[in-house]
């Protein structure tokens, strides 16, 4: 058994190295559709929340907002984002978004799309709530 352990860590101790060596770079190349952010120097400590969610035609998210940055990669359908004082934005299955730092929003699937699945992080300040209702009105009425 302590052979198999030695070996195990030598491997472990190889495999770090190489990484290191590589500079941190992966193994599987990035996307073409990666998005980066950096939290600010000096900012409050920060809190990183991962998460999915399923919206139906004719759900909404509910207008909100977060104490901090939000990033969603749409799996499946299309979606609508109306972000107060922006045009909206219509994202399809295999891109991302970003909602910038306490801007109010409200997203919906595309009327007549297929369900939509999202991939949702939170990069929120710690001890917040990861979102906060707001009473804007986004989205047009018909």
């Amino acid at each position: 058994m302590k052979i198999f352990a030695i070996a195990g860590l030598a491997i472990l101790a190889a495999g770090t190295a190489a990484f290191a060596q590589s500079g941190g770079q992966l193994a599987v190349a990035q996307g073409t559709n990666t998005q980066t952010y950096d939290v600010p120097a000096g900012s409050k400590p920060q809190t990183v929340i991962i998460t999915t969610r399923d919206l139906k035609d004719g759900e909404t998210t509910s207008a909100h907002m977060h104490h901090g940055v939000e990033m969603t990669q749409v799996t499946s359908g299309t979606f609508e984002c109306y972000l107060k004082g922006l045009p909206m934005k219509t994202v399809k299955a295999g891109e991302s978004f970003v909602i910038p730092r306490e801007v109010p929003h409200d997203c919906r699937p595309q009327p007549g799309s297929v369900p939509v699945h999202l991939a949702v992080t939170l990069v929120i300040d710690t001890g917040t709530p990861p979102r906060s209702p707001v009473t804007d009105v986004l989205i047009p009425k018909k």
